[in-house]
């Protein structure tokens, strides 16, 4: 609600107070949610505490606090005690945690020099309308479960990001076409088209494929442990017979280059600080393999009409096996480590008495692989 004009009686007030020439009255406009304040007839105590207020929303307020013995939690603080504690016991997937680091560097930039307790509903709302509407709910997720720490540690009386409302998150991303995924496959590496072919075969997502090893192969079974879900149902613990499909794209998986990886390649150039941050110098990121993958489907073509929110990525690789596994009459649940009834035990008993769910990945992949 946007502040009444001045009348006569607003001249020489301070900035945020405002006179209602009607009743008489002074009221203050909070500027960080536009919440109004009665402040009754004294012009002058109206025109003091209006003084005072504005000073505290000014920048460096928080520096004239410590001066005056009023001690805030910031914000800034309380986000690294929350990575430093709250994360680590959740164990949570790389990806997650990349995915986080991105959301906290906006909440720093956001709530710069804010204490906890000084972060509005309508802060928050304004951060939130600068993103996507998917970027906006994993912030809006995250914000709702910082501030509940935050209120268990009587740092906030209240949770301003549970306050605000989801975005409606449309899919623009299109599926990719069997005509479209063979054209990139023929534009790319070696060690990429080994990746789309495991993709294809086994409908596991970009971090599992990637973290699949040659020793996960064993009494003719490829051994999976899905990063994202293993700690929350027995579905992430699969066993992949290996059939003739899948041990055609495992035998191409072996050249030249010395990897426990499935998925690798030998760096142009192998610097030092990024071999040991790696587990082997030999194995692909992340964001490595969806570069590589873009590029490839540039150098195709294949989607050219296609806006650029609407190109399919290495991800969307895993709904198209599935929609395979479907067309062919295979039942692909079991394949992608959806959890079913039968599917209780691991989550029942201890891990240390694994129980694998079973899969047969016997898609025919020549289509597409050749």
């Amino acid at each position: 609600m946007a502040p009444r004009p001045r009348s006569k009686g607003n001249k020489g007030l301070p900035q945020n107070l405002y006179m209602d020439a009607r009743r008489g009255t002074y009221r203050y406009r909070r500027p960080t949610d536009g919440k109004w304040f009665q402040f009754g007839t004294d012009r002058i105590k109206a025109i003091d505490a209006a003084k005072q207020l504005n000073l505290t929303f000014m920048q460096g307020s928080d520096l004239v606090a410590k001066v005056n013995g009023a001690v805030t939690d910031q914000f800034a603080d309380f986000l690294d005690y929350y990575e430093r504690d709250v994360l680590p016991p959740r164990e949570l997937a790389k990806g997650t945690l990349d995915l986080y680091a991105v959301r906290f560097r906006q909440f720093r930039k956001a709530f710069d020099g804010q204490a906890v307790d000084q972060i509005t509903t309508r802060m928050v709302a304004e951060l939130l309308d600068s993103l996507t509407p998917r970027s906006a709910n994993q912030a809006r997720a995250l914000l709702v479960d910082v501030f509940k720490h935050a209120i268990a540690k009587g740092l906030c009386p209240d949770n301003p990001a549970e306050n605000t409302l989801l975005k409606i998150e449309k899919k623009q991303r299109k599926r990719h076409t069997i005509e479209g995924l063979k054209a990139i496959r023929a534009k790319a590496p070696a060690w990429l088209q080994n990746a789309i072919d495991l993709a294809l075969i086994t409908a596991q997502r970009r971090t599992d494929i990637l973290a699949m090893r040659f020793d996960d192969v064993r009494d003719g079974y490829l051994y999976v442990v899905q990063q994202k879900t293993s700690k929350a149902s027995d579905a992430a613990w699969i066993r992949f017979a290996v059939t003739p499909q899948l041990q055609a794209v495992l035998s191409r998986c072996r050249d030249n280059v010395p990897s426990p990886f499935l998925i690798h390649r030998r760096p142009e150039r192998k610097r030092q600080k990024q071999a040991e941050q790696k587990e082997h110098w030999t194995k692909v990121e992340e964001r490595y393999l969806t570069r590589a993958f873009k590029e490839a489907r540039d150098l195709a073509g294949c989607y050219a009409e296609w806006t650029d929110e609407e190109q399919p990525g290495f991800h969307e690789i895993r709904a198209l096996s599935l929609h395979l596994y479907r067309k062919a009459g295979k039942d692909g649940q079991k394949i992608a480590g959806h959890a079913s009834e039968e599917m209780t035990k691991n989550y029942q008993r201890d891990h240390a008495e694994v129980v694998w769910s079973e899969a047969v990945p016997d898609l025919d992949i020549a289509e597409i692989a050749g």
